[in-house]
C-alpha cells in the first residue's frame, strides 16, 4: 500500500510539473506538449526507477520502522539520486528536449509531497539502542534459577570448544566453566587445530580431565566442531568459542529451555561485552538488500540505518525468549536428535556462515532456533574480517558467502520468523 501511495504521489507531481511548465508558455524551443509521448515514456521509467530505489533502501518493507528525520533524508536521497541517473541517461542519449523547469519542479515538489505523506502517516515506535545490563540483577536471577533447575536436570552435556592458538582465552574460558560449578554430568572437549602457543601444555598441566581432540592441521571451524560432536556421546552439546566467559546458571537455563521445547533444535543466549553492554547475537536471515549493503562498497551506507537495525534485530529489547532466524555460532546449544536429522555443520565451509547455514537447515527440516534471554555469557569478540579490507578472514568471509548463496540462494525457509513477519 505504501509503495502504491508513493507512486501515486510521484506520478501526480510529475504531471503537475509538466502541466505547469506547459502553462507558462514556451521559450524559443518547442513546448513540452510537442514531446508528450516521450514524456510519457520517461514517466514510466520514473515509476520503475523509484520503485526499485525505494525498495533497495527498505522504504517498502512493512517490518521497518525508522526515525522521521531518517525518512526525510531517505526521500531526499532517492529523489536526487533517481533524477541524477535519469538525467544522465537522457543526456547520454542527447535527449535535449527534456525541460529543466519540469525537472526542478518535480525534484522540489516530490520531496515535499513525500515528506508530508510520511508525517501524516507517522507511527511512533522506539528502537532499542545499546543496552547496558544490570550485573547484580542478572547474576541474582541466574543464580536463583540455577539452584532450582539443577535439582531436576540429569541429562548429560558436552561442552565443545574449538581452539587455534588462543591459549590465554581458552584458559579463561575453562576457568569460568569451573567457576560456574555445574552440577550436571558434563564433559569438556577441546578440539585443537595444531596450536603452537602452549595450548597442549596448558591442558596437560592444568586441565587433565579435559578431553583433547587434535586435528592434523587447521581444518576450519565447522569440521572442528563436527569432530567434537563425533567425539561426544551426550544428547546435548554446547559449542563455545574460547573467548566466551560462562556465567553461573547460564548453561542450566539454556539446557532447561531446550529440553522443555521439543521443537527447538538450537538455542543461543544473551551475549554481553565486558562492560556489560549487550551484543546483538541473534540475526535475521539476509535478504537481497542486506547482501548488497554488507558485502559491497555500499556497506558504509548501512551503518546505523534501519536496514542494519532490522538485520541485527535491534528493533526489540532482547529481554524476552523468542524464536529467531539464527544465533551466532560462538555460543550455541544443540540437540543431538536435531543435528542427527539435519546433519552436522557443512564442512565445505572453512570459516563464517557455518552458523547461518546450520540454523537455516534446522528451519528447513522443521526444527526451531531460539534465543534464551534469561541466560547470559560474556563474549570478548573481535571481528578480524572487519579490521582490514584484504586479509585471510575477509577472503574466507566472501568465499563462504558465495558458497552459501549458491547453496540456498536468497530465499527464506518457509517457516522461519522472517518469512512470516
Amino acid at each position: 500500500m505504501k509503495a502504491l501511495i508513493d507512486l501515486i504521489i510521484i506520478n501526480i507531481v510529475a504531471i503537475i510539473s509538466y502541466l505547469s511548465r506547459e502553462g507558462w508558455g514556451h521559450f524559443p524551443v518547442e513546448a513540452p506538449s510537442f514531446f508528450v509521448y516521450k514524456y510519457l515514456f520517461v514517466l514510466v521509467a520514473l515509476n520503475v526507477l523509484y520503485l526499485f530505489l525505494f525498495w533497495l533502501l527498505g522504504a517498502y518493507d512493512k517490518r521497518q520502522k525508522r526515525a522521521l528525520l531518517e525518512e526525510f533524508i531517505l526521500i531526499f536521497g532517492v529523489i536526487s539520486s533517481g533524477l541524477f541517473v535519469l538525467i544522465t541517461f537522457l543526456f547520454m542519449g542527447k535527449m535535449w528536449w527534456m525541460s529543466r523547469g519540469i525537472l526542478y519542479m518535480f525534484w522540489f515538489i516530490s520531496i515535499l509531497a513525500l515528506s508530508f505523506s510520511r508525517v501524516y502517516a507517522r507511527s511512533k515506535i522506539e528502537l532499542s539502542k545499546s543496552l547496558r545490563i544490570d550485573w547484580s540483577e542478572l547474576e541474582k536471577n541466574m543464580g536463583g534459577k540455577k539452584q532450582e533447575i539443577e535439582k531436576k536436570l540429569k541429562d548429560r552435556l558436552s561442552i565443545i570448544i574449538v581452539n587455534t592458538n588462543e591459549a590465554a582465552k581458552l584458559a579463561r574460558c575453562l576457568r569460568s566453566i569451573k567457576k560456574a560449578n555445574i552440577q550436571l554430568p558434563i564433559e569438556v572437549i577441546v578440539v585443537d587445530n595444531c596450536s603452537t602457543d602452549g595450548t597442549l601444555e596448558l591442558l596437560k598441566k592444568e586441565y587433565p580431565r579435559v578431553r583433547l581432540v587434535s586435528n592434523p592441521s587447521n581444518l576450519g571451524y565447522p569440521t572442528s566442531v563436527n569432530n567434537g560432536l563425533r567425539a561426544s556421546a551426550a544428547d546435548y552439546c554446547l559449542i563455545l568459542n574460547p573467548d566466551i566467559i560462562v556465567l553461573p546458571g547460564a548453561i542450566e537455563i539454556m539446557l532447561r529451555f531446550l529440553i522443555d521445547h521439543p521443537k527447538a533444535g538450537v538455542v543461543g543466549c544473551k551475549l554481553l561485552n565486558e562492560d556489560g553492554t549487550l551484543q546483538f547475537s541473534v540475526r535475521r536471515f539476509l535478504d537481497l538488500r542486506i547482501y548488497l549493503y554488507r558485502f559491497t562498497p555500499l556497506r558504509g551506507l548501512m551503518t546505523g540505518s534501519m536496514l542494519e537495525r532490522f538485520y541485527l534485530m535491534q528493533d526489540w529489547d532482547h529481554n524476552d525468549n523468542r524464536v529467531v532466524d539464527w544465533v551466532l555460532g560462538g555460543c550455541m546449544l544443540a540437540k543431538r536428535s536435531a543435528f542427527r536429522e539435519v546433519g552436522m555443520m557443512d564442512e565445505k565451509i572453512f570459516l563464517y556462515f557455518d552458523d547461518v547455514d546450520w540454523c537455516y537447515r534446522m528451519w528447513e527440516r522443521g526444527w526451531q532456533v531460539a534465543y534464551v534471554a534469561e541466560a547470559a555469557m560474556i563474549h570478548k569478540h573481535v571481528r578480524t574480517s572487519a579490521n582490514k579490507l584484504f586479509n585471510r578472514a575477509t577472503y574466507e568471509h566472501f568465499k563462504s558467502l558465495i558458497y552459501f548463496l549458491r547453496k540456498h540462494g536468497v530465499r527464506l525457509p518457509a517457516n522461519c520468523p522472517s518469512s512470516t513477519e
